[in-house]
């Protein structure tokens, strides 16, 4: 009964509190400028695959997106919506989003049979009956298809983008434990291994070959999570566990960078970067960080990198568990997505700028913790894990919650 009432006045007061801020996003929506989402395009993009050599159609969304960041002083940050339905069961649900061309995306399983179906077009998810296990990250080709790579599976998942069809084709012995991949030049995708002894698994999208290499890496280096190419299909691995960056250009050499270790401001096996994502308006790499302090920074041109710190202010409220992917958002900025923390940050890819947010009160949907309004069992699990744009939303993936949502940035 007390928690019934405590509720009640919860959700009256978020609903007065919404329409304080509707009426004042009202007031300064003159502010906005028709640069800063002018990316009103058919083309999906994931977080993991926003770095990949891909489509004019997909690098002119982006280029729009960049360039609203660079003309605008950014100062709304978008809405949080959660979608209609629910998905019970299983702590960790999915790891992967792959979008068709009808607009519905598909999460499949990370330990546990799973098929997740989210409808853009009425913003609801549910479960479909027949699931698959095993995968962790996509990549999105230029061949029509989308992958789902082998984490724990001997299988790659494959999406026809035009039909919605997903079958799985056996390619390897044994599971490869891969995280991410992305596609360099001449149609491979590069998919590294999240091991000691770092492995590059290859799959070429016009072929269907498969293959595996060891790249040089003296002393300590592997355990990669995160993968980006530049515009000339050059891929880049920034550091999960180790202190060195791989890059394989696009003739297919691999080498470390040169330079000083990447630390990301922590020791031992504390989990640095996961996720890289390439700004095309810029020719850079910018790496989020899971446990880390800082942001890696990779320019491109030059194969130069640096790493800049997160707020102070920031650092003394956040997660010890930050982020699982970076995203860049119809706004031009760079996002984390949630993990094991309802704040978020963001960094504006031509200042350096960066700012954060806490969602926690819109997580609580009215309910007296976030944990009860998403429906989260364990932190440890995190709220979301990748995510996909479409349009000005951007869908989050469902992680240790039972309920999806997206993110809306306005026109």
């Amino acid at each position: 009964m007390i928690h019934n009432i405590v509720s009640k006045l919860i959700k009256d007061l978020q609903r007065s509190l919404k329409d304080l801020e509707e009426a004042s996003s009202a007031e300064t929506s003159a502010e906005y400028t028709s640069a800063e989402t002018s990316a009103e395009t058919s083309a999906e993009t994931s977080a993991e695959t926003s770095a990949e050599y891909t489509s004019a159609e997909t690098s002119a969304e982006y280029t729009s997106a960049e360039t609203s960041a660079e003309t605008s002083d950014q100062v709304f940050w978008p809405m949080f919506k959660y979608l209609s339905g629910e998905i019970k069961g299983n702590l960790t649900k999915t790891r992967t989003m792959a979008m068709d061309n009808k607009g519905v995306i598909h999460s499949l399983g990370y330990k546990s049979d799973m098929h997740i179906e989210t409808y853009t077009s009425n913003d609801s998810i549910s479960r479909n009956a027949t699931g698959h296990k095993g995968f962790i990250g996509n990549v999105e080709s230029s061949n029509g298809f989308t992958y789902f790579l082998p984490a724990y599976s001997t299988s790659i998942g494959r999406l026809n983008r035009d039909t919605g069809a997903i079958t799985l084709e056996k390619k390897f012995k044994s599971c490869p434990q891969v995280r991410s991949g992305v596609e360099g030049a001449n149609g491979i995708i590069y998919m590294p291994s999240y091991t000691k002894t770092l492995k590059i698994y290859t799959l070429d999208s016009k072929t269907g070959e498969t293959g595996c290499f060891t790249p040089p890496q003296p002393g300590f280096f592997g355990h990669v999570w995160g993968a980006a190419a530049d515009s000339e299909g050059n891929v880049y691995m920034p550091p999960a566990l180790g202190n060195k960056i791989l890059k394989i250009d696009k003739s297919g050499t691999s080498f470390l960078l040169e330079g000083k270790p990447v630390t990301s401001g922590v020791s031992g096996f504390s989990v640095k970067y996961v996720g890289a994502t390439y700004v095309k308006s810029v020719n850079k790499v910018f790496c989020l960080p899971r446990v880390g302090k800082k942001i890696l920074i990779i320019d491109c041109s030059d194969d130069s990198y640096e790493e800049i710190d997160l707020p102070a202010d920031y650092l003394k409220v956040a997660n010890k568990n930050k982020n699982f992917h970076g995203f860049l958002a119809p706004d031009g900025w760079l996002y984390s997505a949630f993990w094991a923390d309802t704040k978020c940050f963001r960094i504006n890819p031509h200042t350096y700028e960066i700012q954060w947010k806490d969602y926690e009160y819109e997580f609580m949907d009215g309910y007296i913790s976030a944990k009860m309004g998403s429906g989260i069992m364990s932190l440890g699990t995190g709220y979301s894990t990748c995510a996909l744009t479409k349009g000005n939303d951007v869908y989050l993936g469902l992680a240790g919650t039972s309920r999806a949502i997206k993110l809306e940035f306005k026109k």
